[in-house]
């Protein structure tokens, strides 16, 4: 893993990566949600009305969006606004991996850590 170090991330950075891992995380739960609403075996409500049986496998992936909006909006403004404050005492250090296929494409200029 190589390291470098920023002043600070830009709220459009802070914002994608929440929602992408809300996204991915929410879709297959809320998936599995809509698999037992269709067995009935769970119920998910829509508008305060329940949605059981073959309408809860196409409700549950909205569902699962619409809250991934919701904390992605909520979770993305505390995140932005903590990092900016952080920022305002110590650089940032983010470790990432090494794309082999984008090397060449890519001038980064990379601080190697000690640790």
């Amino acid at each position: 893993m190589k390291t470098f170090a920023v002043n600070k991330i830009s709220a459009g950075s802070v914002f994608k990566l929440i929602g992408i891992g809300l996204t991915f995380g929410f879709l297959p739960i809320f998936l599995l949600f809509g698999i037992l609403g269709a067995a009935e075996l769970g119920t998910l409500t829509w508008n305060m009305a329940p949605v059981i049986g073959l309408k809860a496998i196409f409700v549950a992936p909205l569902l699962g969006l619409f809250m991934a909006l919701i904390f992605t909006g909520l979770l993305g403004s505390v995140a932005v606004f903590g990092l900016w404050i952080f920022s305002k005492f110590s650089p940032i250090t983010i470790e990432y991996e090494e794309l082999a296929e984008e090397l060449d494409e890519l001038e980064v200029e990379v601080v190697e850590s000690d640790s």
